[in-house]
């Protein structure tokens, strides 16, 4: 029974998904004329060689693992005083599988690994900072884990100060800190299932820079995961690190009123300090340094 209606979930999440897609790609006369709209989104279509997440744990690492996910922004308030935003959001992320890792087969989902849904609020204030909450809920259409619930806190901060001090810099660099709260309500999000809920703190930051006379953006997305006592099955002070490169480059020649297309490639490094993460891998590899390799299009709608 429970995963009759895990499926139903899923597949009426997917059903909307196909319908807010056919509506978005819609032209926007509105988006051609600058106006901001109530609703804005981004759909994103990345493949990659690995399902790792930044946890440290693995989930695939053979074949091709497709993610997309669908994000859409209800942009309920644009002000020039101390608070500049506020924005609420709701979308799906999902995990699909060229090899298949459930407990049976079934004709209808049998590479679809994972989906999440996800909602939260977001508050932009003093310009250049942004705090969210989230709420998400994943499920397994494959029933490869129990559904598990959680919150995330993030708080963000968009510099501009590099921009300042080095005027004569062709590109735009920014330095984009933040600090990221996972709490765990029901279930577990990472390696073992046998250990209670709990959280860890990331800190991290995501250098990024604009090209200028070049349609290319380049960014080094790095983060240091500090894991709650028993969110691994065994204690340490740093649970992963990871740091990478990703390009992103627009797709110009179609039209801005079906959305701004891009592509992007990334190279993901992770090293998996805490020892009960690199134990729960034990069924795909025992190394602590894992590459992940990532292409993908997207859409800002």
């Amino acid at each position: 029974m429970k995963r009759i209606s895990c499926r139903r979930t899923a597949l009426t999440w997917l059903v909307t998904s196909v319908l807010v897609g056919a509506i978005m790609l819609t032209p926007h006369v509105g988006a051609a004329q600058g106006k901001i709209p109530f609703v804005t989104g981004v759909l994103d279509l990345p493949a990659s060689n690995t399902y790792i997440n930044n946890r440290g744990v693995i989930s695939e690492d053979e074949g091709i693992v497709f993610q997309p996910s669908l994000m859409l922004n209800l942009n309920f308030y644009q002000g020039d005083g101390p608070i500049n935003n506020v924005t609420g959001s709701l979308g799906m992320w999902n995990s699909v599988h060229s090899k298949f890792r459930g407990v049976e087969k079934d004709t209808t989902a049998e590479n679809w690994f994972e989906i999440d849904l996800v909602t939260g609020i977001s508050v932009t204030f003093l310009k250049d900072w942004t705090f969210s909450l989230g709420y998400e809920y994943w499920l397994s259409p494959i029933d490869a884990f129990a559904p598990t619930a959680l919150v995330t806190l993030r708080l963000a901060y968009t510099d501009h100060f590099l921009k300042d001090l080095m005027p004569n810099m062709p590109g735009e660099l920014s330095i984009n800190p933040y600090i990221f709260f996972f709490i765990e309500l029901k279930n577990k999000a990472a390696a073992p299932l046998t250990v209670d809920e709990s959280f860890y703190v990331e800190l991290g930051l995501t250098p990024k820079y604009v090209f200028a006379g070049y349609p290319l953006t380049l960014e080094l997305p790095t983060f240091f995961l500090f894991p709650g006592d028993h969110f691994y099955s065994t204690n340490s002070t740093l649970g992963v690190f990871s740091t990478g490169v990703k390009v992103t480059a627009p797709l110009t020649f179609i039209d801005e009123r079906y959305g701004k297309w891009s592509v992007n490639t990334a190279l993901k490094y992770y090293h998996l300090a805490n020892d009960g993460v690199v134990a729960g891998n034990t069924f795909f590899t025992d190394s602590r340094d894992r590459f992940q390799v990532i292409g993908g299009i997207t859409l800002n709608f």
